[in-house]
């Protein structure tokens, strides 16, 4: 063999990479290469076949690493050679819990070592543990693409055997006693590799987690159950996939703030500060520099959240007349010119003198993201408190709330020109609900948040995952390096009866038309519009009938059934948010008391 490769799995060092995904079986590696881009061979040697390919930009490589610890062990400690940081292991096992069922998806936490290798590494105390945040990473993966999931301990052995047929064994009574003992704790499952590799990963100082396919569970066929055994891994595999672009992205994200806190170099230091200065000790600096950070005073806010026609204009007023405040809009649609009323903006005499901010400031053709609406509302909310008033946000579009308030960062905006502009054209050809669906497909979690007249959102939230292998609710998850600069009081208006919320809603439906919302829909159309801007309820349920094809009052009553709809979606978003504090307008005589109360029961809590 060339000296410049390593031994066993036949690869040079320099074909190696910081990342490896770890299929038993070397007829997977080829099918788990075809998720990779640019997977190209690198060797086959003995049980070790391996490809390469990036995630995320990464390089990665996928590598069969055989039956057992031993073979296991050898494809570790050379890829280690090689350059490896992180491993995920997908495998198979076979159930000892009667809840694992043969198709589930076991996410080892730790491994009973009743198997050989691993005690060339350590003693038999110490024990064989995943990294926790490649735990983390595929149990959010798991759960994410909807697959049954179980999250525990799991045995490992070195007879196959002679668990299958321990009776055949002169040693069946140490054998079925211990697999008695491991029914009794709880153990999940069986299988051949997993405690190796986390101990080996111990001694070498690298993270390794694992995701195991349960073909069968032989305790559930002796008490009966009708499980047919399951040989599909197909969702092992893309859970092993997406918590890799997961751990790769989260890598990343802590290498670039690393690089953002690194300090300046000596020369630059020594040149703009005193000599006495530049002599302290670099630890005791970023001791003061992290204590200095953690005392920062978060930045109080109040915000008024929920569905659309519940009141909540009103209430906020109320609130910044109390509490000297001015108003942030967060409304995805009042931020357009022309659009007012579609979007429910505040006349002048409506909003009492009272300040509103991020309303009216763009043209209906431009686009503008979330990402735009974070950094414009916290420069606005800088100038409030600046001034020594108190912002409150006000708004039902809670992907503009949470993204504010939870601190969300997000990828740099340079999109894919040819991209956007196919998925552009294929929204206006096929519609929302087709690329809806695709978007189901591979980022579930994004999709249910978004309706397919969220047109814009849907198409980014497909171009990100093009571009970057990353999905948006991944790219979100893994987002908060920082916490939140605000300390907010959040007040949530609902309803004890959602038929008094609809019967608001159809009222104020009469209403818009009334002042005059078929006009603005027929300038609005005869104008250039955006995606998002196009999406506004209020406009295109009018637009059959502005072409003649129904009449007015199909066209109310269908802008009266999407507001109610709209409504439900705002709600089921906003219950998410544990930190909102409900006011039930239909139950309660003074909704301005009950907030006020909301407000300094916290400030007494805080104090």
């Amino acid at each position: 063999m060339n000296e410049d490769r390593l031994f066993h799995i036949g690869i040079t060092k320099a074909q190696g990479a910081k990342y490896a995904i770890l299929p038993g079986d070397p007829g997977r590696v080829e099918l788990i290469a075809k998720y990779l881009d640019e997977p190209c061979r690198l060797a086959s040697n003995r049980e070790f076949t391996s490809f390469s390919g990036r995630l995320c930009g990464e390089r990665v490589i996928v590598m069969s690493t055989g039956i057992g610890g031993p073979s296991a062990a050898i494809a570790l400690e050379e890829l280690c050679e090689a350059g490896l940081k992180a491993a995920i292991r997908t495998g198979t096992c076979g159930g000892i819990s009667e809840g694992v069922i043969p198709g589930d998806i076991i996410i080892p936490t730790a491994a009973v070592r009743m198997e050989g290798t691993s005690r060339e590494y350590a003693p038999l105390e110490f024990p064989a543990a995943a990294d926790f945040g490649i735990v983390k990473a595929l149990s959010e993966a798991a759960e994410k693409n909807g697959f049954r999931v179980h999250t525990g301990i799991v045995q490992s052995k070195d007879s196959f055997y002679g668990q299958h047929c321990p009776e055949t064994m002169p040693v069946e009574y140490r054998l079925k006693n211990k697999w008695s003992a491991w029914k009794r704790l709880g153990v999940l499952a069986s299988e051949m590799e997993t405690a190796a590799l986390f101990t080996v990963a111990a001694a070498r100082g690298i993270r390794v987690g694992c995701v195991l396919h349960a073909l069968w569970n032989q305790e559930r066929k002796n008490k009966g159950y009708v499980d047919g055994d399951d040989f599909d891994l197909a969702a092992a595999i893309k859970t092993a996939v997406d918590a890799m672009k997961m751990i790769i992205a989260a890598d990343k994200k802590i290498e670039l703030h690393e690089e953002n806190e690194a300090p300046e170099s000596a020369d630059k230091i020594s040149a703009e500060q005193p000599a006495a200065e530049t002599a302290a000790p670099e630890a005791e600096k970023e001791v003061t520099a992290a204590e200095v950070k953690q005392e920062r005073p978060k930045k109080k806010m109040l915000a008024v959240v929920g569905p659309t026609a519940s009141g909540k204009t009103d209430l906020a007023i109320k609130l910044a007349k109390k509490y000297n405040g001015e108003i942030v809009s967060a409304d995805s649609m009042q931020i357009y010119k022309g659009m007012e009323i579609a979007s429910a903006k505040p006349t002048e005499e409506e909003m009492q003198g009272i300040p509103h901010h991020l309303m009216s400031f763009i043209s209906p053709s431009d686009t503008f993201s979330v990402s735009d609406y974070v950094r414009l509302a916290s420069e606005v909310i800088d100038d409030i408190i600046s001034r020594g008033k108190m912002p409150i946000l006000c708004g039902g579009s809670g992907l503009y709330i949470r993204s504010l308030i939870d601190n969300i960062t997000f990828a740099p905006d340079k999109p894919d020109e040819q991209l956007r502009e196919q998925l552009n054209e294929r929204y206006e050809k096929e519609g929302g609900e087709a690329l809806l669906e695709e978007l189901r497909e591979f980022d579930p979690e994004t999709a249910e948040k978004l309706s397919a007249n969220d047109g814009k959102r849907i198409i980014r939230a497909i171009e990100i995952y093009r571009s970057t292998g990353i999905t948006m609710s991944q790219h979100i998850s893994l987002s908060k390096l920082e916490p939140s600069p605000y300390d907010v009081t959040a007040i949530g208006l609902a309803f004890a009866d959602r038929q008094n919320l609809y019967d608001r809603i159809n009222r104020r439906v009469d209403e818009m038309l009334k002042r005059g919302l078929i006009e603005e829909a027929e300038s609005f159309y005869s104008s250039e519009k955006s995606i998002t801007s196009s999406a506004a309820i209020g406009y295109k349920e009018l637009k059959p009938y502005l072409d003649g094809k129904i009449t007015l009052e199909a066209a109310a009553e269908k802008l009266k059934m999407e507001s109610r709809r709209y409504s439900k979606r705002q709600m089921t978003w906003f219950r998410r948010d544990d930190y909102i504090r409900w006011i039930e307008v239909d139950r309660c005589d003074d909704v301005l008391a009950q907030a006020v109360r909301i407000i300094e029961d916290k400030e007494k809590t805080d104090g």
